[in-house]
Formats: structure tokens, sequence, C-alpha cells
């Protein structure tokens, strides 16, 4: 028997194809991929094993946080429902792909349980809660099959205090367990795992590195060129070093105005060192959009429509043209096994009110939009 949370998902998915067939309306230009069946924006999406995308939870508006699931099939470019979660989690959840092909996701409740989604299945299972209820934290898969879980604000309903606690979930036996705290609070930063094993942490106003090895933390040697708290990407290039765009600076310090900045960097790991220089900055400024490395290399950076690839060779970026409809923040962008971006959902603005977007689009390098 159908539950009334799936009917009313249904219903909304008939709803929601309607309007994205409707979507060449006032202004906006037909996607280059079908559109969701429930606009959202701060979803994860994830790439399967088996290729496919899993989309999870996020934001319908800023009051709607969604427990719903949608996957998306490249092959036949078709979306599809797939089971909701026990939990809704909006902006500030983390989805990190195991190494047997699970999905833990984690975050943005106020008891830190978290959930695995196993795809052979179509089945969620909670697993034992986080030691701290958390948002806008890190997952990362390790190297042993761990997932380390750092920082992010306090999900409880005692407060939004920042966090510099860490601790790992071991998949085998679904528990947690507390490790080195980091040396500064970070929310709602980014990481990245270097060649050599330890993890860069892309945080409030500084980065420090993590260590496999020993589960100990270090500020890296040289400052970042630019304070950037929020909202940044992290990228690690075919030579080892690590590209920065992006972010949130606050003009005027703790009372001014929160502003993207265009500024990008690369971190050197063999000297712990930034570099930074004009070419290397973006074409506009930007914060909380996604990027991804292509085999090449070479890096996209996503923004409300525009979009530029860094190349490492020359540390430049060009255009990459434009995207067909406005995604605003917090969309994402999944590189496909074929070399195709997928990009789905982000904010649109409607009469002065936040909406997710149904829009899905595809670039192709070969092609463009």
């Amino acid at each position: 028997m159908i539950g009334r949370a799936t009917a009313r998902y249904f219903i909304g998915v008939s709803i929601m194809l309607a309007a994205a067939l409707a979507v060449g309306c006032g202004g906006s230009e037909e996607p280059s991929a079908p559109g969701l069946a429930q606009g959202r924006w701060g979803h994860t999406a994830t790439l399967l094993e088996d290729g496919r995308v899993l989309v999870v939870g996020g934001q319908e508006t800023p009051s709607r946080k969604l427990d719903t699931v949608e996957i998306f099939d490249p092959v036949t470019e078709t979306w599809s429902a797939a089971a909701s979660m026990a939990q809704k989690r909006s902006s500030g959840h983390r989805a990190t792909l195991l190494t047997d092909g699970r999905v833990l996701v984690t975050g943005e409740n106020d008891d830190g349980v978290a959930e695995i989604y196993d795809p052979a299945t179509d089945q969620w299972a909670s697993t034992s809660p986080m030691l701290q209820a958390r948002t806008w934290a890190s997952s990362t898969l390790l190297t042993d099959g761990t997932v380390l879980v750092a920082g992010g604000l306090d999900a409880t309903k005692a407060g939004r205090e920042e966090l510099n606690t860490v601790e790992i979930f071991d998949p085998t036996s679904g528990e947690w367990t507390e490790t080195n705290s980091m040396e500064q609070v970070h929310a709602g930063h980014s990481v990245a795992v270097l060649e050599d094993g330890r993890l860069l942490f892309v945080g409030k106003y500084v980065a420090e590195l993590f260590d496999q090895s020993d589960n100990t933390w270090s500020p890296t040697t040289g400052l970042m060129d630019r304070e950037r708290a929020l909202g940044t990407t992290a990228d690690v290039l075919p030579d080892g070093r690590v590209l920065v765009t992006g972010g949130q600076f606050q003009q005027g310090g703790y009372t001014g105005v929160i502003v993207p900045i265009r500024n990008a960097e690369v971190f050197d790991p063999s000297t712990e060192t930034w570099q930074s220089s004009e070419s290397m900055y973006m074409s506009e400024p930007r914060e909380n959009h996604p990027s991804v490395r292509f085999d090449d290399g070479r890096v996209m950076a996503i923004g409300d429509r525009e979009t530029e690839i860094f190349d490492p060779t020359t540390d430049t970026w060009t255009s990459a043209g434009a995207l067909k409809n406005s995604h605003g923040n917090l969309s994402t962008a999944t590189l496909l096994n074929d070399g195709r971006v997928l990009v789905v959902g982000g904010q649109e603005e409607t009469d002065g009110r936040l909406m997710g977007t149904v829009s899905v689009e595809i670039y192709d390098p070969a092609t463009g939009w």
C-alpha cells in the first residue's frame, strides 16, 4: 500500500513535470535535459557505481525542506523517484559514496541521525546517530573505508555554535568514534584529498591539513591570499596542486556586508604555500557554486548562469558559455562517466520569493551547453 508521503510525492512528480515542460514561458529557454519532479536547492548529488546520479533532499522554499529522492539515468536521460529518507534534510546535509556502493547521508537534523541508501534495493536504513548533531559539516571518505565528518554548526535547538569537533563513521560496525579536533572552527568549508593522502580543509579564514596516518591536524604553512569564509570549492589538479575558487568575504568586519568573491588561488602541498594572480581570478564573483574537474585536468566553475574553465597548464580561465536557465546558488554539478556534466536545481527568485528550480542541464565538452 502506498503511504501518504509517497502518494504526495508522485502527485508532485506529475505537477512538476508539467511545469518543467512549460519552462519556456517567461523568458526562460528549454533546458538541455528533463527537469526534476520537484524544485530544490541545497540538495546533494552522488554519482553511483552504475553511473546513475542520486539527488537527495534539499529545500523547495526557505521554509520547506525535503525528504524526497530522485535518480537520473544518463543513458536514457530520464528521472525516476527513489525511496524517501526517514528524515527531511535541507541545505547543509552531506552525502558520501561508501566503498561498497551505498551512500551515507548525514547532518541537518536535531538528533544527529544518519541514514544509508542502498541502490541495489532502493531502501534506506538508519545508523547510529552522530556523536554531535551538526549541519554544514564536511563528510570525506578515508582510504580505509571509514568516513570523516568534521566541523559544521551545532544543529540542535540549543543554538548554532560553530564546531571544531570531528568524528569518524565505520560502515562495518555502523558506529561513530570521536577523533582529534580541528585547530579552528569550520562550517560550510570545502575539502580536497591530496595525492599523499592528507586532506586539505579550506574553512573559515584559514586552511589546515588532516593526516590520515595519525589523525592529526596542522595549519598550512602559508596563509591564503584572501579570506574566504564559506561557499568555496577545492579541486585537485593533475600536478597535485589544489585550485580553490570563490566563497564569501565580509566587508567591514563582523558588522559588514557579506559578498561573494571572484578570487581563485592555488595551494602547493609540497611547500604548503598559496599562490594567486590576476590571471587566476574568475570572470565574476561566486559563492556556494559547484565545480567539476574533467579527466584532462581542467576545472569548470558554474555560477548562476555563466560558466568558465580553468586550464592548469596556463593558470588561466576561459568562458564555457552560459546555462540556458538561472540556477542561482546551491545547485550541484556532477561529472558523468561519459565525460558530460550534469547541473541540477538551485535557487530561483520569482516575485521576490526564493524557490527551488526544477531545471536540469547537461554540458558536453564536445558541443557545449
